[in-house]
């Protein structure tokens, strides 16, 4: 196959209509350079014309650009062998979203979905160029304003209620989150955000590949490889088509698995480097080609076990087994797989229905966050590293599986890709979110041929172990009052859920679990966020009411926080403050800040000094909420299989419920989520069963999650507000690999005290042994494993003073080093680097009276300028 592309600057955009009244002056007829893949706004901001969407204004700055029409303009350069070929096919992995695309002046086609692959044959095209002496066909992609597109689409279908005031979405297949959301911004973008080339070819292409893992256990794997190929008008060669699939085994050294079975069972292998299988192809151009490995090496989750990865490689022959010559249009493809089984058990239980994911037949204990897009715009996060450099917080924070949430993007390749080598499992959500969706038509059609390119695309990938129908749509028409609203016989985007969507995943891809939505309860006869059932979405309880439930599995909670200080500052500027109308601006969620920070900051902390405290205080607020929620459902594994908080990332520098900010920071809440979700966690917990005044006791938690007996001797401490002891135990246990125990009872140990009798905080320390260190730590200090209780708010303690914390900083291989003293019972201890992009770590944590802390600081370039320091 021959593939040309045009360079990214080949091309042009020119503003072809506006219906705006604030666009500026002449934009309509003015042309600008481009870069594709892109989008419009980036175009603007590099020409000067809008600013950065996350500049003080740069919001409404831009907020006529949804409201224009755009023409895209390059010319694509062909030749003789291209020329040459049986088919010449357009091809654009995106477009976004509604266009006419024309070639030479002729239309080629139309688009209708950002989630759907445009292919238009341009042969005829590509010859008369070449027959003219033209150096290449001229493209022309026009795309209309989303804006009024959906507005119209919404006066055409009647309206349907969506969450919030935001754009009606629904009615485009197109991000909604574009539109605005309570955590972003309001960017309904134009442009081309995907790949664009001009594939020429022969006889044959290879147009789809499904490897499908249908059986993996410890003794064989097998895989089916399922392929479609696209012919050539008339061709005659269609009946002698082969497929020829090669699987290459990965190094023997990458193992089963940690334990002393699993490193037996990988030094037993043997068989061959590599298997090649060849089978026909049969008329309709399909052909299965199946593999049976013994003995695999199979895929495993982070945690579990390693992620050996096999080359699969795919090729159209001959008859023989021979690959078409590649002047003859061969095609080729390489992916890599990963041999693994993966289920979600709902079985009935004495608690209800389970909702637990079992990969190669063991549970998974699922500690993870919600995933929106890494920018506000479709094309980036994936060439300028967001996306990797999220990941790797996301494997360094413990957390084992991503949810790409319904609201977002289908992900770019590189993100399925390093979930694949990490270990990192995807929920996989169909993009669908918090509204009622029409079925009328084009809509049926768009959603299925979305489904079938998405679910083709991501099956090779050993990491996406759910296919989801959406986000909190069943929830809202059951009870946001959708339902009352919609009028009668009105459709809502059910038949979606419940049709479509899970048809084709049991088509194209039986491997996988289906799950309606998201929360779902397993049926439409219960309530979708019953806690016996299914999944939840934990919103209706705060901080210490988080103990009142524990759902079968949790996939969104989380509390709200504001960006770091140092971002306020780089994207608003030095006069950032506290309530200014910029703040405001970018504070979304129902209530403003007197619903979201007002009445817990009022209950927990003295008044804050100054801005910068504010901000410390409420990202301590979010901090301990996260921590409190995450080890609470790890504490109860009979009844919860696992938890995903919303969210892990952000898109700008506002409000939002990121443990990382839009800047790339992360948040206090990052390193107490990181402290949380440890293979090994030392918690103290109201749990077992209630006393007889309704109360549990409490209790300290050692979950062990690792491969690994956990012999754990905890020292227990009650500790008065001066920091000083006031009631300590010793207690060995021996906690057993992906386990639980909480033998140990406070009161019991402790007394009176255990209860908070005289006593301001419990403090469980269990020393941390030498194959338990973090290595990826660069700190010269063995801290414990530490759990936490405090009785009371904040200000029911003495307020901060000066000389109660001592940090220095000094230079420390070949970066920074901060050396933390406290004089005082000190809790969230913050240290925040000022000036240059900077963090410390490990952060966010709570001191005892003449403990030391070092803390590394992480610096892009050069040095920080100094340190803010908070703590209470």
């Amino acid at each position: 196959m021959l593939v040309i592309r045009p360079e990214p600057s080949a091309w042009a955009v020119t503003c072809t209509a506006c219906s705006h009244a604030d666009a500026p002056a002449g934009i309509v007829g003015r042309s600008f350079p481009s870069t594709v893949p892109g989008c419009v706004h980036l175009d603007l901001e590099r020409a000067g014309i809008v600013p950065s969407i996350d500049a003080a204004g740069g919001e409404a700055a831009q907020d006529w650009v949804g409201h224009a029409d755009w023409r895209w303009h390059a010319v694509i350069p062909v030749d003789q062998a291209a020329a040459s070929m049986d088919v010449a096919e357009l091809v654009f992995e995106s477009i976004d979203t509604v266009a006419r695309v024309e070639v030479d002046g002729a239309q080629a086609g139309e688009s209708r979905s950002q989630w759907i692959e445009g292919r238009f044959d341009v042969t005829a095209q590509v010859r008369a160029a070449m027959a003219s002496g033209r150096a290449g066909i001229a493209v022309t992609v026009t795309v209309a304003a989303p804006v009024p597109f959906v507005r119209g689409e919404e006066r055409r279908l009647g309206p349907r209620p969506v969450n919030g005031d935001w754009t009606p979405y629904p009615f485009i297949r197109k991000s909604a989150c574009n539109f605005g959301w309570d955590w972003g911004p309001r960017v309904p973008t134009s442009g081309i955000p995907g790949d664009v080339r001009l594939e020429c070819w022969s006889v044959a292409r290879l147009d789809s590949i499904r490897p499908l893992v249908v059986h993996c256990d410890a003794a064989r794997a097998r895989v089916d490889v399922h392929v479609e190929l696209a012919c050539a008008p008339g061709s005659t060669a269609r009946a002698g088509l082969h497929v020829r699939a090669e699987l290459r085994m990965p190094p023997r050294e990458s193992g089963e698995d940690p334990t002393a079975a699993g490193r037996a069972q990988s030094a037993a292998r043997r068989g061959p480097a590599k298997l090649v299988v060849t089978v026909p192809v049969d008329s309709a151009g399909r052909a299965v080609a199946t593999f049976e490995v013994e003995r695999p090496d199979r895929w495993w989750p982070r945690g579990m076990g390693p992620q050996p990865l096999h080359a699969l490689h795919v090729e159209t022959a001959d008859a023989s087994g021979r690959p078409l010559p590649r002047d003859g249009g061969r095609s080729r493809e390489v992916r890599r797989i990963g041999l693994r089984s993966c289920a979600l058990d709902t079985e009935a239980d004495e608690h209800g229905s389970r909702f637990r994911f079992v990969v190669n037949g063991r549970p998974v204990p699922v500690v993870g966050a919600n995933w929106i897009p890494a920018s506000p715009f479709p094309v980036r996060g994936r060439d300028d590293g967001a996306i990797d450099a999220l990941l790797e917080r996301t494997a360094l924070a413990n957390l084992n599986m991503l949810r790409v949430w319904g609201g977002g993007i289908y992900e770019h390749p590189r993100f399925y890709e390093r979930c694949d080598e990490m270990g990192i499992l995807v929920w996989q959500d169909f993009m669908f979110a918090c509204a009622t969706y029409p079925e009328d038509d084009p809509m049926p059609e768009l959603v299925e041929r979305e489904a079938r390119q998405q679910v083709a695309r991501l099956s090779a990938h050993p990491s996406v172990v759910l296919w989801c129908g959406g986000n909190e749509d069943v929830l809202a028409w059951q009870s946001w009052g959708f339902r009352e609203r919609l009028a009668p016989g009105q459709s809502w985007g059910i038949g979606f859920w419940q049709g479509i969507l899970p048809r084709v995943c049991a088509e194209l891809d039986p491997s996988r679990p289906y799950w309606t939505d998201s929360p779902w309860s397993g049926s439409m006869e219960r309530h979708a966020n019953d806690p016996d059932h299914g999944d939840r979405h934990t919103w209706d309880l705060k901080f210490a009411a988080c103990r009142d439930l524990v759902p079968r599995f949790t996939s969104e909670f989380g509390h709200q926080s504001p960006a770091c200080v140092e971002s306020l500052r780089e994207a608003l500027g030095d006069g950032w403050s506290v309530g200014s109308p910029e703040w405001k601006r970018r504070q979304r969620a129902w209530g403003g800040d007197a619903a979201q920070y007002a009445p817990f900051l009022a209950g927990e902390f003295h008044p804050a000094a100054d801005d910068t405290e504010w901000v410390w205080q409420a990202q301590a607020l979010q901090a301990r909420a996260m921590e409190d929620h995450v080890a609470w459902l790890r504490s109860n594994p009979e009844r919860n299989a696992g938890s995903l908080f919303w969210q892990l990332n952000d898109v700008w520098t506002g409000h939002s419920w990121s443990i990382i900010d839009g800047r790339g920071r992360a948040k206090p809440a990052y390193h107490a989520v990181q402290r949380a979700a440890a293979p090994r966690l030392v918690t103290v917990q109201p749990v077992g069963t209630p006393d007889g005044d309704g109360r549990r006791r409490l209790r300290v938690v050692l979950v062990n999650d690792a491969p690994s007996r956990w012999s754990a001797k905890v020292r227990l401490r009650a500790v008065d507000a001066a920091g000083r002891t006031v009631a300590e135990a010793l207690r060995a246990v021996r906690v057993e690999p992906r386990s639980v125990d909480r033998s140990i009872d406070v009161v019991d140990a402790l007394g009176a005290a255990g209860a908070g009798d005289g006593a301001a905080c419990l403090v469980a320390d269990v020393a941390v042994h030498e194959d338990q260190v973090r290595r990826d730590v660069p700190l010269p200090d063995r801290p414990p494993l530490r759990g936490w209780w405090w009785f009371g708010p904040d200000r029911g303690r003495p307020a901060r003073s000066p000389g109660q914390v001592e940090v220095r900083v000094e230079p420390w291989m070949g970066g920074q080093l901060a050396r933390v003293t406290a004089r005082a019972l000190v809790r969230d201890l913050w240290v925040e680097p000022v000036g240059n992009w900077a963090e410390c770590g490990p952060n966010a944590i709570s001191l005892l009276p003449g403990e030391r802390a070092l803390m590394a600081i992480r610096m892009r370039h050069g040095s920080a300028a100094g340190v803010r320091v908070h703590w209470s």
